[in-house]
């Protein structure tokens, strides 16, 4: 629940949120909630609850129909390959950068973000987020629009919650960003009660003592806030504003207005179209060869059953009826002729299993591409044997396919997601205080999963061929290599990478090194020249001593070494 101290809502308050409920319940229905359905029942069939038209709560009842479950198992696929590939709790997937390049090449900077990044993953770790975010790439790759929940927890942290189709409705700003959900939560008297203790009406209470186990509608609004006030800790004056109250009849109890620092909900969407507030999915352009799909595999079984269990016509003398052509149907007729046996086929029946096979594969296949299940089967893959180099080089057109759904979870699921995070945690003290000359500087989230990488590998390709071409002149002419910024060179190729900043040393070690390197170089050469004269003056004082006469004569030495003997 959104924090904070609670407020009277005014009556003409109450009637806008429940007035703007309706309305965008009815934009949803507006060609969204018929397909959905149809989604549901192909791809996810125990998904979506559309409570507003009084869909069951914990419907356990809800069966699967389908003659083929490939649908079902191909979307499976892909939301597992995404789980691997964007947000694998088996490796790093996204770091810390500072916007500011000169103070994040810092030393200080760099064990900042690095501590912050591991009490991030830390928390991701200890929560329920793998679970849910696995949920919500599900829900994404069915319906086109996903949504999870991130709410403040006092024992880990954070708190997650996917929601299906059918339970919400949202509404995106001038900027095309979703900020507004509305949905409508149905809850026990118990958890009523466990929720808002000193705001639950009495009758509810009662029903709680009572353990009744009845569902109470309850409406969940969040949405701007109009009356917002920068800096305000109260919860009705946080940029968002956040309101439950119950729905059921004409009662209109109001149990929390509060407020959120930042849009609490993640709401991706696959690909909209010009000004959609709702998405498109791979389910959505699949739809139609999974129908025909469950036709042909109902045909072929039927055939199958013909062949087997052929219906019959048996001979009953002065009685007729409805023909009954399904296998093993018994037809009785008077129409025999005589010396035919009493209980005949009707009609013979010979499948064609080779053709139905190969029709049905085609199907298949078709479907799989759809979901691009070679590919994420591929990513799944790599984290035991593959580099995202690998998979650039084996699945380069996939993934400038997949790239602007890519470009788009990071703009309306990652990035938000770690901006509450992050800002969950800061208001309960867990992340250090910047450093001095770090505070207020705009964090940068890079993401480093295998897919964000492998899109990454074009880059590292050309690197390695313009090295390679580099190499290859430089035999010949070796002021070539002047032309190439080797540093920055290691920088993007380490970027490209996914290396941890923390691991590349900054523009200043590294000048200081080469500062200490060149000081130990001049060092070097400066003793190995003095050495060289030492030598010199050495070899020198022997050829002189070799050179005097060995006389008592004074001016013999003189008149050995001629003029340079004053030197």
């Amino acid at each position: 629940m959104a924090g904070g101290m609670d407020s009277k809502l005014t009556l003409e308050e109450q009637s806008h949120f429940v007035r703007r409920l309706k309305t965008l319940e009815d934009e949803r229905k507006n060609g969204w909630e018929s397909h959905w359905r149809s989604l549901a029942k192909n791809f996810l069939p125990r998904r979506s609850r559309f409570l507003d038209a009084g869909d069951r709560t914990n419907d356990g009842g809800i069966m699967n129909m389908l003659q083929s479950g490939v649908g079902i198992l191909c979307l499976r696929v892909l939301a597992n390959g995404m789980q691997s590939g964007l947000t694998s709790p088996a490796r790093p997937w996204f770091s810390l950068d500072l916007t500011n390049k000169n103070l994040a090449d810092s030393e200080q900077a760099k064990l900042w973000l690095h501590d912050t990044y591991e009490k991030m993953v830390d928390v991701f770790r200890q929560t329920n987020f793998y679970d849910q975010v696995h949920i919500l790439y599900s829900e994404l790759a069915c319906f086109g629009t996903a949504c999870m929940i991130i709410e403040e927890d006092t024992r880990n942290v954070i708190r997650c919650r996917t929601l299906t189709v059918g339970e919400y409705a949202i509404d995106a700003g001038e900027d095309g960003r979703v900020d507004t959900l509305y949905r409508r939560v149905r809850m026990t008297p118990r958890q009523m009660l466990q929720a808002w203790p000193d705001a639950t009406p009495d009758d509810v209470e009662r029903m709680a003592d009572n353990d009744e186990s009845r569902w109470i509608t309850v409406l969940h609004a969040v949405e701007p806030n109009m009356q917002r006030r920068e800096g305000s800790r109260k919860g009705d004056e946080r940029p968002y504003r956040s309101v439950y109250m119950i729905l059921d009849g004409a009662r209109r109890a109001v149990l929390e207005d509060s407020g959120y620092y930042e849009f609490p909900a993640l709401c991706p969407r696959w690909i909209t179209t010009a000004s959609d507030i709702y998405g498109s999915s791979p389910a959505m352009d699949a739809i139609a060869d999974c129908r025909e799909l469950q036709k042909a595999v109902e045909k072929t079984r039927i055939g199958l059953e013909k062949e087997v269990d052929p219906p019959l016509l048996v001979y009953n003398k002065g009685i007729d009826g409805v023909i009954d052509t399904s296998a093993g149907g018994v037809n009785y007729t008077s129409g025999l002729t005589q010396g035919q046996e009493a209980v005949v086929p009707l009609s013979t029946v010979r499948a064609n299993l080779p053709a139905a096979e190969r029709w049905i594969a085609r199907l298949e296949n078709i479907l799989q591409r759809h979901f691009h299940n070679d590919l994420f089967l591929m990513i799944s893959e790599a984290n035991k044997q593959m580099t995202a180099t690998e998979v650039a080089e084996r699945q380069g057109e996939k993934l400038l396919m997949l790239g602007p759904v890519l470009d788009r979870l990071r703009s309306e699921m990652f990035q938000p997601l770690i901006e509450r995070v992050y800002g969950i945690m800061d208001r309960k003290g867990i992340v250090a205080f910047p450093p001095p000359g770090l505070e207020g500087e705009q964090v940068n989230v890079e993401f480093i999963s295998i897919l964000a990488q492998a899109q990454k590998q074009a880059g590292i390709g050309g690197i390695s061929q313009t090295l390679a071409f580099a190499g290859q002149v430089a035999q010949l002419y070796p002021q070539i290599v002047d032309k190439f910024n080797f540093d920055e060179m290691a920088d993007a190729w380490a970027e490209m990478q996914g290396i941890a900043p923390n691991l590349m040393r900054s523009d200043e070690e590294v000048a200081q090194l080469r500062e200490e390197r060149a000081r130990q170089q001049q060092t070097a050469q400066m003793m190995a020249m003095a050495q060289q004269g030492a030598d010199a003056f050495a070899k020198g004082s022997v050829g002189a001593k070799n050179l005097r006469p060995q006389n008592d004569d004074p001016g013999a030495t003189e008149k050995a070494l001629g003029p340079f003997s004053g030197v």
